[in-house]
């Protein structure tokens, strides 16, 4: 079955999308869908949406949406007890190759971890589809796979695994990419319960991966697991690696956004971003995750705004190894098991408007790590970077007596940083200098 659509292009970004038509697409008349298309892509609809990037308008012509149920028996099961995934794969492959949006009806699909391949221009309106990856799985894999893939959207849609059933070491993701990347954009989509990235998409230093979109998207209780630092054997469990952590992974992307999202239970880091580029990362929520909340790594020229970020087992906030030119302004970090912020070895950081509360809570003997935010060397760090040009201003900072200080900072190893009119509140409501300076620290206005 296809619908015609009008040459009008409804594929508009923005939080305002098609959650609800899509949810009933296979229930109502296809004039009423042609309808609906026309009202999303009328100018009033444009006006009350959130501002948001536009895609160009398809070539001139009629478009038509694809329903997967086209693939499938007419009694296919719905609840997942059947799979179709060789089916689904040819819905998918052909959609693509004609150039077609495909529609999942609502149902549960059950497959394997071998997973569904994206092509280059898939479109996948997902609303009220689930993607289920049962308790037996045990190989490394995915439920959503693209390699050197284009013009790739997903819309809605739930991936679902059993995490706590498949064995140790066993590595799925819900949406993987790798390769040479470009034209990304995943919306609406809720995973939880993998053993690897809910969401994990890997450029390469040669060939980043461009031009990628993360909005609405719910990543709850995914990753592998890790052995909490005040343990006994600390660290990933054996058979998985650092890509395998962060419920949102992006390794070597340039000019991303990921927005509105909630990033919750991870089973190690919340977020982890290596080697990214012109990046945005704002109005997230990060919760709960077993280690760190937002994390930056090697990054560039990325803006973090009215995120929050709390409850996280380790350190709320790290900026480190040779990270530039990044910022985090107007969120709330609280709650974190060791700082607030730890931002070693990076240059031209700036940290403002943000309200850090009583981070440090489970650092144990380890004191230093309590601050709310620590300014130094990490002496792990390969090649040794400068920690410069910081500008840390206009913060708020509550601190028990559980803090070492508000603000922490190693004069010895950071030059050039200027901390200025931050409000500080609590039972340590001081700066904690160490080291000789060498006189570029500025220490300003800082109102206990």
């Amino acid at each position: 079955m296809t619908f015609p659509i009008p040459t009008a292009h409804p594929f508009t970004r923005g939080r305002a999308t098609w959650s609800a038509v899509c949810h009933e697409l296979p229930t109502i008349a296809s004039a009423f869908l042609a309808l609906s298309l026309v009202l999303t892509a009328s100018p009033l609809s444009a006006q009350t949406k959130p501002e948001s990037k536009q895609e160009s308008p398809p070539p001139a012509g009629t478009k038509t949406l694809r329903s997967a149920a086209d693939y499938l028996p007419a009694d296919f099961a719905r609840d997942g007890s059947k799979s179709y995934q060789a089916e689904l794969q040819k819905a998918i492959d052909e959609a693509a190759r004609d150039g077609v949006p495909l529609l999942f009806p609502a149902a549960t699909y059950r497959i394997d971890e071998t997973g569904l391949t994206l092509r280059s221009g898939s479109t996948l309106w997902m609303q009220g589809a689930k993607f289920e990856l049962d308790a037996d799985r045990r190989q490394d894999g995915q439920a959503f796979l693209g390699r050197d893939v284009s013009g790739v959207r997903l819309v809605g849609g739930e991936i679902v695994g059993h995490n706590e059933a498949w064995p140790v070491g066993t590595n799925i993701r819900g949406i993987y990419l790798t390769g040479k990347l470009s034209d990304i954009h995943i919306s609406d989509v809720r995973l939880r319960d993998l053993s690897s990235n809910g969401i994990g998409i890997f450029g390469t230093e040669e060939q980043p991966a461009r031009d990628v979109w993360v909005t609405d998207a719910v990543v709850d209780h995914c990753c592998n697991t890790y052995v909490d630092y005040l343990e006994p054997k600390s660290g990933p469990e054996p058979g998985s690696d650092r890509k395998d952590q962060g419920a949102i992974c992006f390794y070597h992307v340039r000019d991303f956004v990921v927005r509105g999202c909630r990033f919750e239970n991870s089973r190690t880091d919340g977020t982890h971003f290596y080697r990214c580029r012109q990046g945005q990362f704002t109005d997230n929520r990060v919760y709960g995750a077993k280690m760190g909340g937002y994390f930056l790594e090697t990054c560039d020229d990325v803006l973090a705004t009215g995120n929050v970020i709390r409850d996280n087992g380790s350190r709320g906030v790290t900026i480190e190894r040779s990270s530039n030119r990044c910022t985090l302004s107007n969120c709330i970090v609280a709650g974190s098991g060791r700082e607030g912020v730890w931002a070693p070895n990076s240059m031209g950081l700036v940290i403002s408007g943000n309200v850090f509360d009583r981070n440090g809570r489970k650092a144990g003997p380890r004191e230093s790590h309590t601050a709310n935010v620590c300014i130094n060397s990490d002496g792990h760090h390969p090649i040794h970077t400068a920690t410069t040009d910081y500008l840390i201003l206009g913060n708020v900072f509550y601190t028990g007596a559980e803090q070492q200080a508000a603000i922490r900072v190693d004069a010895a190893v950071s030059k050039q940083i200027v901390i200025k009119n931050n409000l500080l509140r609590g039972e340590n409501d001081h700066i904690l200098v160490e080291g000789q300076s060498d006189g570029s620290l500025i220490l300003e206005g800082n109102a206990p």
